[in-house]
């Protein structure tokens, strides 16, 4: 009897996209070409020009099984385990929020702000340590302290910090953002805080909400709950002229804002994202 053809890497392509489609995934091909790049140990490119060539079954068996797992709403990231982000790829996980391209504002904001040489910086709720490990790369001479409730997610971030060699200046603290006022004084105090409201998060996509950490999305009814504590503790812990640099979720610019000038910072500034979303809010001490 004569054996089955080997599927080529263009049939697994093609199959892919279906099935990609057919669980409800946007652009079910660009996400097929990523898996299967993963899966095949290339890039998405090598992909492609690999169509007519043949997969070995073992192969063939590994790609389908990522694709499955990306089919039930898994993220791709997870699958892949890292994520580009500011122009560094960095491990990610279960335990830890994906970094999302809005935070590179956020990371570009801070190291536009002209802060002095040897800075010291706080980033609260660091999570994968995206951001932390972003301004040690750009800025050589600043010093960094990473706050986080979550052991696992500081395992993360200190691995980030060892891949981008920056582990000698970011100083990883397990605990709440309470604890930066016993970190001494800093000039700059950022954070990407969790700010989605409880009833928000029911319809978050299925890759958010069933598959990041909730502590990490969610702070409480309102969502407002994070920067109700940061905004404060920033604000004893800053230089005089230091600045509190906070992520905004689509809704929260005005309370934000209404917070640091009844904290007693100067009148923000706030940027917007790419859509033209309000995303990151700058306020000096």
């Amino acid at each position: 009897m004569t054996p089955p053809a080997a599927d080529t890497v263009g049939d697994l392509l093609e199959s892919s996209t279906r099935r990609l489609a057919a669980a409800g995934i946007p652009d079910a091909r660009r996400e097929a070409l990523a898996v299967l790049a993963h899966a095949l140990g290339t890039d998405r490119g090598g992909i492609l020009a690999r169509r007519p060539d043949a997969v070995s079954e073992e192969a063939a068996a590994r790609a389908r099984g990522l694709i499955e797992q990306r089919a039930e709403r898994r993220p791709l990231q997870h699958l892949t385990g890292t994520v580009a982000f500011d122009g560094l790829t960095l491990e990610v996980g279960p335990s830890v929020l994906v970094p999302r391209p809005e935070t590179e504002g956020l990371v570009e904001a801070v190291a536009a702000a002209g802060l002095p040489d040897g800075a010291r910086v706080a980033d609260l709720g660091t999570g994968s340590g995206a951001i932390a490990v972003a301004l040690a790369v750009r800025r050589p001479s600043w010093r960094l302290v990473a706050l986080d409730r979550s052991a696992a997610a500081l395992a993360v971030a200190r691995a980030n910090a060892a891949r981008h060699g920056v582990a000698s200046r970011v100083a990883f603290v397990e605990a709440g953002f309470e604890a930066i006022a016993m970190q001494g004084t800093f000039d700059a105090v950022v954070s990407n805080p969790p700010y989605v409201a409880e009833n928000e998060w029911r319809d978050l996509a299925p890759e958010v909400r069933d598959h990041e950490p909730k502590t990490a999305l969610v702070p409480g009814p309102t969502g407002l709950e994070a920067y109700e504590a940061i905004v404060p503790l920033a604000r004893a812990a800053l230089a005089p002229g230091g600045l509190l640099a906070l992520e905004l979720g689509w809704s929260s610019e005005s309370a934000v804002r209404a917070l640091a000038e009844h904290a007693g910072f100067l009148p923000p500034r706030v940027l917007p994202d790419l859509a033209g979303i309000p995303r990151v809010l700058l306020a000096r001490r």
